[in-house]
């Protein structure tokens, strides 16, 4: 029982609170936003070009493959790091090589053309 406030869960809530009242108090003393809207003042900015265009649209695409390479292997590292460091027995041993073959697969197809 005396460990109650060093679970996850309950800290993150214990957090979340406090800060929402935090700011909610906080935000009584915020001053309101000016009426007046300045001619441009929400206009996109362009290195002092008029943009003619109202949206962009990036393409992350070739971003997406390296996003999750890196989350993989990061993980994998982590989850075998884990691995490595408990009591050595077969389920683990089993769980290790399971775990490194399903990866391997992931990279393969991630990575397949």
């Amino acid at each position: 029982m005396n460990n109650l406030l060093l679970l996850p869960p309950l800290c993150f809530v214990i957090l979340l609170l406090s800060v929402w009242g935090i700011a909610k108090l906080l935000s009584m003393l915020a001053m309101a936003p000016a009426a007046t809207h300045e001619a441009g003042k929400e206009d996109a900015y362009a290195c002092g070009e008029v943009y003619q265009n109202k949206s962009i649209e990036p393409d992350y695409s070739a971003f997406f493959r390296f996003a999750v390479f890196f989350t993989i292997i990061d993980v994998a590292g982590l989850m075998l790091a884990t691995l490595a460091a408990a009591n050595f027995n077969t389920v683990l041993a089993a769980a290790a090589a399971a775990y490194t073959i399903t990866i391997s697969a992931v990279l393969a197809i991630l990575y397949s053309k």
